[in-house]
């Protein structure tokens, strides 16, 4: 009857450990979910009042795949009126980039001239990154590395900058804000790929008169593997992992984590939806 019973067990934990297996391999990553969330930027043109932000990151691509295609459908309904990407836009085994492009070239054909990218470490780490800066140049996505463009409405005009990855170093915010308008006080976009970055834009804010309001970031996964009490260990910071996931507000500044679209290393999430990213913005 023990034995009988200890084998019914075991029996029990394989098939929990199969369904457990399928559902962070096979089910989890390819479910991309929509967050909604408002922030009040005080600095808002008149015209950007109500403006929507899909922000989308570490889409890790290796090819024009499934979860590609469900990012076009869904920012097809969803009709933002500009599209950030906070870097890991490949992954660092990405070869296909011919199948990638036709991915880009959607999303810039259906938001011409509102799509916006930064670099993330992947790109970095990929052995032709020289070969996807050339491919992803035809997409007509505007990357901004270190840099910064004016975003014009009917009234005025946001400020969108632009930093190379903060998680390797390549990140240089001060160079970034060299172009912005000293005169301008409006809202001031930060895009980078990692919260790492957060630091340094509390360190820099008013210096200058060149505050920033809004900054996007990625990199996290959501921690990928989001247990209670073990979360940290899987999170990809130096420091600073208290930046999970979602919005934070500090020094009268918003940041948005965003858990990514693709994996990374290991090909699995659990208890972290891929995630596109919708902000709204309105005039405080």
């Amino acid at each position: 009857m023990f034995k009988f019973l200890f084998k019914k067990q075991i029996f029990f934990l394989l098939i929990l450990g199969v369904i457990f297996g399928i559902w962070i391999f096979t089910i989890e990553p390819y479910t991309i979910k929509t967050t909604n969330t408002s922030v009040l930027l005080k600095n808002l043109p008149e015209s950007f009042n109500k403006i929507k932000i899909a922000h989308l990151t570490d889409l890790h691509s290796k090819n024009f795949g499934y979860r590609e295609k469900k990012v076009v459908e869904i920012l097809s309904k969803l009709k933002p009126d500009f599209v950030f990407i906070t870097g890991d836009i490949i992954d660092w085994k990405t070869k296909d980039f011919e199948s990638c492009l036709r991915f880009w070239q959607k999303l810039s054909e259906n938001f011409p001239e509102k799509v916006f990218a930064v670099y993330g470490n992947h790109e970095h780490k990929n052995p032709e990154f020289k070969t996807f800066q050339k491919f992803f140049k035809q997409s007509n996505i505007k990357i901004l590395n270190n840099e910064s463009v004016k975003i014009f409405g009917k009234d005025n005009f946001i400020e969108l900058i632009g930093v190379d990855d903060p998680h390797i170093g390549y990140d240089n915010l001060e160079k970034a804000l060299e172009n912005t308008d000293i005169n301008n006080k409006n809202a001031r976009i930060l895009l980078a790929h990692s919260p790492e970055i957060f630091r340094k834009v509390k360190e820099i804010k008013n210096a200058n008169n060149k505050n920033i309001d809004l900054v996007l970031v990625g990199h996290t996964h959501g921690a990928m593997m989001n247990i209670p009490f073990l979360w940290k260990l899987y999170m990809p910071l130096a420091y600073d992992k208290q930046y999970k996931s979602g919005l934070f507000y500090e020094n009268n500044i918003y940041m948005y984590v965003n858990r990514g679209i693709g994996t990374s290393f290991l090909p699995i999430r659990l208890n972290a939806f891929p995630e596109i990213a919708i902000l709204g913005s309105k005039i405080k």
